[in-house]
């Protein structure tokens, strides 16, 4: 019975990961970029305020700057706001529609919906052509109801800048998804 030495199984780990990392060259892994993918001459993106059709006040300031937030921290495209862009994206607020999502034994309501319903779409600002279109966009948020109008006023606010976060998030992999 012979023993192997432990520089034979460095040696067997290393070829190993030597191998793997063929493997993953060779099959065209490569880290997601977006930065190139809509031609070498696009690096802006101008976001346009979203029309707020809601009944929800100050909306697409909040969408507007979740946007903004995300475009800056994936860094893939740089946001332009007011200026002109390589991209132009707008979109239209169509409704925020709360409703109790349960309800305790008493029939009060323990948790509200939020459903944000948009459309967003993004076009090239030289020949107009549309690059992304998403219509009838729906992102919803969950928040705790209450009968303290302070508490309640509060638990939506949040509510409104978490999926404000989310549509932006969910629309800028979507511009890349195709990609």
């Amino acid at each position: 019975m012979r023993v192997r030495s432990s520089g034979g199984i460095r040696t067997g780990a290393a070829a190993a990961v030597a191998l793997l990392a063929l493997v993953a060259t060779a099959c065209g892994y490569r880290a997601l970029d977006g930065r190139n993918a809509f031609g070498p001459d696009v690096h802006t993106i101008r976001l346009v305020a979203f029309e707020n059709e809601s009944r929800e006040p100050g909306l697409e300031q909040q969408v507007a700057d979740a946007m903004n937030e995300e475009f800056l921290r994936r860094g893939w495209l740089e946001p332009e706001v007011g200026t002109t862009g390589d991209l132009v994206m707008s979109g239209v607020l169509h409704s925020a529609s709360v409703r109790a999502n349960s309800y305790s034994s008493g029939g009060l309501a323990l948790e509200e919906r939020i459903e944000i319903r948009l459309d967003v779409s993004v076009r090239r600002t030289t020949s107009g052509e549309i690059v992304y279109q998403h219509p009838d966009f729906r992102e919803t948020e969950v928040f705790l109801s209450s009968a303290d109008p302070m508490v309640y006023a509060s638990n939506k606010e949040q509510a409104l800048r978490r999926v404000s976060s989310a549509i932006a998030e969910r629309v800028h992999d979507e511009l890349f998804q195709r990609f």
